[in-house]
């Protein structure tokens, strides 16, 4: 009996239960120093986790700063570690407001015509010709409409690629202002006979 405990513990690995996230905390994201100071955003609790698994430190966290009424949270410290891995932390949850401005109608729609603009891929610059038409900046946007008004400009001045050549700022995971290259691609074609 204790042998096949033994046998089961060894091949089925780590018998710690994995704290799952719950369905609304799962857009709950990590955030620096700096960005909570320029996203002004709310201090709402100082909340330390001890002893956990290093696998279920981000899910509680996620929990734990849902449930507080926050989405966003910065781990301020780390107390205790276990295997190089954070297992206890004190951590600043936060809530903040959306870093970018919300067009009135939400998100931005694709104008009929831009749905062939694409990013460029560098395999078709080599095999194609393409021209550089402009370079546009696109202030605060959300993450969901970022290629969606790359696309529109794009379409707007006749190109029908765009490469987004700098990150300005982001959301903490997505790019929400960037700077990038429109171009007018040809296709070549290849006559096979």
């Amino acid at each position: 009996m204790v042998i096949g405990l033994a046998v089961v513990l060894s091949l089925s690995g780590c018998v710690t239960r994995k704290i799952p996230v719950k369905q609304e905390a799962k857009e709950v994201t990590p955030i620096t120093e700096i960005s909570a100071i320029q996203l002004k955003c709310e201090l709402i609790e100082v909340y330390t986790l001890e002893d956990s698994h290093p696998n279920n430190v981000v899910p509680i966290l996620k929990n734990q700063t849902y449930l507080s009424g926050g989405n966003r949270y910065r781990i301020s410290d780390v107390l205790k570690t276990r295997k190089g891995r954070p297992s206890s932390v004190m951590a600043e949850l936060y809530k903040c407001g959306t870093p970018y401005t919300m067009k009135p109608a939400g998100n931005v729609q694709l104008l009929p015509g831009a749905y062939s603009v694409k990013p460029i891929a560098f395999s078709e610059i080599e095999n194609n010709d393409c021209k550089i038409l402009t370079t546009h900046v696109v202030e605060k946007t959300s993450p969901d409409s970022l290629e969606i008004e790359l696309a529109n400009e794009a379409y707007m001045l006749g190109g029908n690629r765009f490469h987004i050549t700098k990150i300005i700022d982001s959301d903490g995971v997505n790019p929400t202002s960037v700077v990038a290259d429109i171009y007018r691609c040809k296709h070549r074609t290849v006559a096979f006979n």
